[in-house]
């Protein structure tokens, strides 16, 4: 399940005066305190998500590094918000396509590493999934801004450099990527000939996802070969945008035998179809570091392991659960799966762990879930029916 995803497709900055909107262009006029630098900051690897300490005033905050973002992102429930300035209004678009005008602010200078920048909007959003494991976003933006980047999570660090040709030595494997509303897509091979464009998205968990309409675009010219890759279908959703979950509908599971990215080739890759846009996501990230050089648009992989390819060997999205009426429902459940085998059905609302009342998807989200410990989860069927099943949430 994605949590928190917020591709914003900046279709146009609302600044209001008068009481008469006007629209101007998405701004990069962001100001940093060096030139001619080279910076490392230590970051956070956890549960597949690259956090980056903040600085914003005299605290430091968590922000989460998401490429698939266009611009930095506070929340509603941000601490730092009442440092910042108002600046209109925004349409955003999240990843599954729902869209809605959100505010924008002006953020105070914010110190990462040893250069503050300044001059920085960033959008108002709520929570789509409670709980506060981060206070914000940063998005895109500051690789568009002129910054080459390169993301190592094997040595818990970002090394970012204005120099035009600091990373031109690097090893690896060239893409080039297209900006599409500020955010890069690259191209990639899942089957046969078969092609697409895909997001490089490190806010997401999903090593690939694919769009159900570019899977079926593909499943029409390569049936037999693709056919073999199947591994069940389904109807549920199960991705999660800023404002809900993406509808109902056909989902295919799939095991892929290779995915290309370049000259570079990724084996035994589970991966799921999603009613939002086809993405690789945060866990390729595990595989080698990526480098972003903003001038020539290339993306640069290198794999940890050397040679030109990788087994993944992911494991198969087997549940997901939803908000339904403000209760945690199974939007999704593989029948090959343990979850299916232990009683899980689509459409099912949890409504008590080992006994306890669970009362909001809220609580269900910051249930102190421990690993390999089995719990019973008491479940009501769409019908109104209640049964059990006993089920290990976090597998060891």
């Amino acid at each position: 399940m994605t949590t928190h995803r917020l591709l914003l497709l900046l279709l146009g900055l609302a600044v209001f005066t008068g009481g008469h909107a006007q629209l101007s262009r998405y701004s990069l006029d962001i100001q940093m305190s060096a030139s001619d630098f080279v910076d490392t900051i230590q970051v956070e690897w956890q549960q597949q998500q690259i956090y980056v300490p903040v600085e914003i005033g005299d605290t430091t905050y968590r922000f989460l590094l998401d490429t698939g973002s266009g611009q930095t992102v506070v929340y509603s429930d941000s601490p730092f918000l009442d440092l910042c300035d108002g600046a209109g209004q925004m349409i955003a678009h999240d990843a599954i396509g729902v869209s809605d005008t959100v505010q924008v602010v002006s953020m105070p200078p914010m110190t990462i590493g040893s250069v503050t920048f300044t001059g920085c909007q960033a959008t108002v959003h709520r929570r789509a999934v409670s709980g506060r494991a981060f206070d914000g976003i940063l998005g895109f933006d500051l690789v568009c801004r002129g910054l080459s980047l390169k993301i190592d999570v094997a040595g818990r660090r970002i090394i970012w450099s204005d120099r035009k040709d600091f990373f031109d030595d690097e090893p690896g494997f060239d893409a080039r990527y297209r900006l599409n509303f500020h955010v890069p897509f690259v191209s990639v091979s899942p089957f046969g000939k078969f092609t697409e464009e895909v997001l490089f998205d490190t806010g997401s968990r999903k090593f690939y996802a694919i769009n159900k309409q570019s899977f079926d675009q593909g499943e029409k010219t390569l049936t037999m070969p693709l056919a073999r890759q199947v591994e069940g279908r389904t109807m549920g959703r199960h991705a999660i945008g800023n404002y809900g979950a993406e509808p109902r509908g056909e989902v295919v599971f799939l095991a892929l035998q290779r995915l290309k990215l370049s000259d570079f080739t990724f084996t035994d890759v589970h991966a799921v179809t999603t009613q939002g846009g086809s993405h690789l996501g945060a866990p390729l990230l595990e595989k080698g570091t990526v480098v972003f050089n903003p001038r020539r648009r290339r993306l640069r992989f290198m794999p940890y392991e050397g040679g030109q390819e990788c087994r993944v060997g992911n494991a198969q999205l087997e549940i997901a659960f939803v908000a339904q009426q403000g209760m945690p429902a199974v939007g999704l459940v593989w029948e090959g799966g343990e979850p299916y085998r232990q009683g899980f059905r689509e459409g099912d609302v949890v409504t008590a762990i080992d006994g306890r009342p669970v009362r909001s998807i809220t609580q269900f989200n910051a249930w102190g879930f421990e690993r390999g410990r089995a719990y019973r989860f008491t479940l009501r069927s769409p019908r109104g029916f209640t049964h059990e099943a006993l089920w290990v949430r976090i597998p060891e």
